[in-house]
């Protein structure tokens, strides 16, 4: 049976990536600081407690691969200051620059993910199907951090991973139980992955545990993320953010070397609307 290893923070960022390279994931014990943890839990959890679970929307398909027993939710910016802090964390900040390219990409997505009792396996994928026509490359195009704000077990949904099936060919191929393992990982851990691994939320088979983490991830600047910033963030808010976080979520316009500058206002950066 595969597994992930389980790193220091304060191991060297370049053995963190070698292990992702290696296994397509890495869980990260104490990834968060506990003043970090605690804030998050209290910023988020009065509005988890008041969501309710299942998509409310959408094909079957999507409302089966989102659960029925998860609350899915987003816009934290909107919620929690302390996640803006979060953004700007050195080593997540690193990850993104070390497999996109420093200045290359924005936030796909933060969103809360929170499987409840009675939840069914998730259908495994790779994240970067998000984007068929980019995908398959042999760079990254997406790269992501589930954030254990709870315990992850085998028991509540702990997330399901296919290691080095970053690596396999084919776009869905087929994935044995032998060949999966279980991100169990305690609260304020991090599972660091690539967007071409194979994963899926668990089975939460437990009677009364919810398993709460925050998934976000990044995507190179010239593809549309999943979550709209806009939308779900105030210009309040946003003027409330460093810039670096203003431009994660799109409010600063992409603007990569060489290259056309994207998501303009007047052909200036969008910022200044923020200034």
């Amino acid at each position: 049976m595969p597994t992930l290893e389980h790193l220091a923070r304060d191991v060297s960022k370049q053995e963190i990536w070698s292990v992702i390279d290696k296994d397509g994931g890495v869980i990260i014990d104490d990834f968060l600081g506990e003043d970090m943890l605690s804030q998050l839990r209290e910023d988020f959890l009065p509005a988890v407690l008041n969501y309710e679970p299942g998509a409310k929307a959408g094909h079957d398909f999507w409302k089966q691969f989102h659960g029925t027993q998860t609350k899915r939710m987003t816009g934290l910016a909107e919620l929690s200051s302390a996640w803006g802090d979060l953004l700007c964390d050195p080593l997540y900040k690193g990850m993104a620059d070390h497999y996109l390219g420093e200045d290359n990409y924005y936030l796909n997505t933060g969103q809360l993910i929170c499987i409840g009792p009675g939840e069914t396996p998730q259908i495994l994928h790779r994240d970067e199907l998000n984007w068929p026509e980019a995908a398959g490359q042999d760079h990254e195009i997406t790269i992501t951090a589930i954030f254990a704000l709870t315990d992850f077990t085998e028991e509540n949904g702990a997330t399901v991973v296919a290691p080095g099936s970053h690596r396999w060919p084919g776009v869905t191929p087929e994935v044995r139980p032998d060949q999966t393992c279980r991100a169990v990982m305690k609260a304020g851990s991090a599972l660091l992955y690539s967007g071409k691994v194979i994963h899926g939320g668990g089975a939460n088979v437990s009677t009364n545990e919810w398993r709460l983490g925050l998934h976000a991830g990044f995507v190179l600047g010239w593809l549309r993320s999943e979550e709209n910033h806009q939308l779900t963030t105030s210009l309040d808010v946003a003027r409330e953010l460093s810039d670096y976080a203003q431009r994660m979520l799109a409010f600063r316009s992409y603007v990569p070397p060489k290259s056309a500058r994207l998501g303009m206002v007047n052909y200036e950066d969008s910022g200044a609307l923020l200034d």
